[in-house]
């Protein structure tokens, strides 16, 4: 055999013989330990990166990466880098017989103190703080005619409205504001059970505000007032008495009427005459 050579002077890698002339390490670990002795620092060289870069096996790679080991061409240590994660630091020895240099471990670094906290200066007549303003529940009808009875009545059925919902419960506040708008709904005619059924059927879940929700629906469900009726025509007034002369009788009719009795045109008003004694 003869050698043409040619002197390089970029793009090459010088390695030893000992290393290309093993005998007990194979050619598969002989290609893939000058592999990474030809690629850079920090050249990704985990076995499925091997695998896919030079055709073997992974199980091949993974062989060829032991034999390595074994015979001091490869050094792998897993180490704990400053951020505190565990990575394997890979090391291609290109001479096995050069002794290795130890590397300081990695240090954390050091955390500053805190600083002291700084205390917060004295208050100078401070604000007071915002009384919290509720909300105000929604208006309701009012009555026509707002008769103590009627309020009252609307009372019972606000009250009796926690026997069907707990939730439901009415404050003494929200009564005084809710009884005119039930009362309402009773001087129109509706009877306080389609008032009860309409407050507390069908209610939402969650149920955050109940008295906003009654205020609501007394308005939103609101029935119509009953139609106006024209008042009733009084009675006809009697017709004046008339009395009859020829007779002595004396009847209801308009004036001039003659006498039904004896039939005499001569009729007029018959004025009061006190009994006789």
């Amino acid at each position: 055999m003869v050698h043409e050579t040619a002197r390089h002077t970029r793009d090459f890698t010088v390695i030893s013989n000992r290393l290309l002339q093993h005998p007990d390490i194979g050619g598969v670990a002989i290609a893939v330990g000058c592999h990474m002795m030809s690629v850079a620092e920090g050249t990704s060289v985990t076995i499925r990166c091997l695998a896919d870069r030079l055709g073997f096996s992974r199980q091949k790679v993974a062989d060829a990466l032991h034999a390595l080991e074994k015979h001091g061409y490869l050094r792998r240590t897993v180490i704990r880098t400053a951020g505190g994660r565990l990575i394997t630091e890979t090391v291609i020895r290109h001479n096995p017989d050069t002794p290795t240099p130890r590397r300081p471990k990695p240090r954390r670094p050091a955390t500053p103190p805190p600083a002291p906290a700084k205390a917060p200066p004295p208050p100078q007549n401070p604000a007071p703080a915002p009384k919290p303003t509720p909300h105000p529940l929604p208006p309701v009808p009012r009555p026509a005619f707002p008769a103590k009875e009627l309020l009252r009545a609307a009372l019972g059925v606000l009250i009796d409205l926690r026997a069907t919902d707990p939730r439901l419960y009415v404050s003494e506040a929200d009564a005084e504001h809710l009884a005119p708008g039930v009362a309402a709904w009773l001087e129109r005619g509706a009877p306080p059970e389609v008032v009860h059924h309409a407050l507390t059927n069908d209610l939402p879940e969650p149920l955050r505000r109940p008295a906003a929700l009654l205020a609501h629906r007394l308005t939103a469900r609101l029935p119509p007032a009953p139609p106006l009726t024209a008042p009733p025509a009084p009675p006809p007034s009697p017709a004046p008495l008339q009395h009859c002369e020829a007779c002595d009788t004396c009847f209801r009719a308009p004036p001039e009427a003659p006498c039904p009795t004896c039939g005499s045109p001569d009729t007029t008003p018959a004025a009061y005459r006190p009994p006789r004694c």
